[in-house]
């Protein structure tokens, strides 16, 4: 029996991968919910597409077999029915929008949707919420945590879904690495975060269940950088940093992608305490049959090309 899926901020590259690889999918029917025009969009990158390019986006999916359902995403009233006949609603806001995941949460809970994906693609946030600095990706996990609860609430099952670390916003020269660089941790570019989630949620032990995956793969940033300098043919400019080395250079930099995101995270990475899995494998025992972008690909059609992006910045 086929579950009807609906995806909220489909436009991003986590939430354009999972509308394509639900179409993939023989346990899924399609749906994305569409902002109304005007309303706020954000991006954790600050960049978003042009109306035209996703009108072309949407008319794809639609003739793919996708319906595209357009509503105010911040009213109840509208959100209900837009939501009836949904059997999982997967969100895929960006970190800075975690708090429009509300109003969808109830208005799911009112329409009999079965079960709530939170967008929860990074950290393990149960965990994250403890460390000891304060800063703006700490809050954010201490929201993420919080949500989780207000899903259970509210009556929903959910998947959780933690994709470790997007490999593509990590790799500017010299590239800041907590601690010595040993430990692994999962990686998973945006494009396979988005490409696992269906699978993730067609397996039965997803439900109500907390699911960190490496969708690209499960190395130690040592190891990954080994990589890339092959591919350039020169080796990658490292910085090792502890946990005060990553507070300072956080404290002394303007509010923005780079502090509140790149050093938070590396904060939170370096105060990870040792021992503890905060990046897991999860698909490695119960996806085997899913499959990363390859090295070959990774790094010259998604990680040099934002590296690029971000040195412009």
């Amino acid at each position: 029996m086929t579950k009807t899926v609906t995806v909220f901020a489909a436009s991003g590259t986590a939430g354009q991968a999972c509308v394509n690889e639900l179409l993939a999918h023989p346990d899924f029917d399609v749906r994305i919910l569409r902002r109304k025009p005007g309303q706020e969009e954000k991006s954790t990158s600050g960049l978003t597409l042009a109306i035209d390019e996703k009108q072309k986006m949407w008319d794809d999916w639609t003739q793919r077999g996708a319906e595209v359902r357009e509503a105010d995403v911040t009213s109840h009233a509208e959100l209900i029915p837009t939501l009836e006949g949904t059997d999982y609603l997967v969100s895929c806001v960006p970190l800075f929008a975690t708090e429009s995941q509300y109003p969808l949460i109830w208005a799911a809970a009112e329409a009999g949707v079965e079960r709530f994906v939170p967008s929860e693609f990074g950290y393990i946030y149960e965990w994250e919420q403890f460390w000891p600095t304060p800063h703006a990706h700490r809050s954010i996990a201490r929201q993420k945590a919080f949500i989780r609860r207000v899903i259970q609430l509210a009556g929903l099952d959910y998947t959780i879904i933690p994709a470790g670390l997007w490999p593509e916003y990590y790799m500017v020269e010299p590239v800041m690495i907590p601690g010595d660089g040993n430990r692994k941790v999962s990686w998973s570019c945006g494009l396979d975060v988005g490409r696992i989630i269906p699978h993730v949620l067609a397996h039965p032990h997803s439900k109500n269940a907390i699911c960190p995956v490496a969708a690209t793969a499960y190395l130690s940033w040592n190891e990954l950088l080994d990589i890339r300098g092959q591919k350039l043919g020169r080796k990658v400019e490292r910085m090792y940093m502890n946990a005060e080395e990553f507070r300072r250079a956080h404290d002394t930099t303007e509010p923005g992608f780079l502090r509140d995101v790149l050093m938070a995270i590396g904060i939170a990475g370096a105060e990870c305490p040792e021992g503890m899995p905060l990046w897991a494998n999860w698909n490695a025992t119960h996806l085997q049959d899913f499959k990363g972008t390859p090295m070959d690909e990774l790094f010259p059609n998604i990680i040099e090309p934002t590296v690029k992006m971000m040195e412009n910045m």
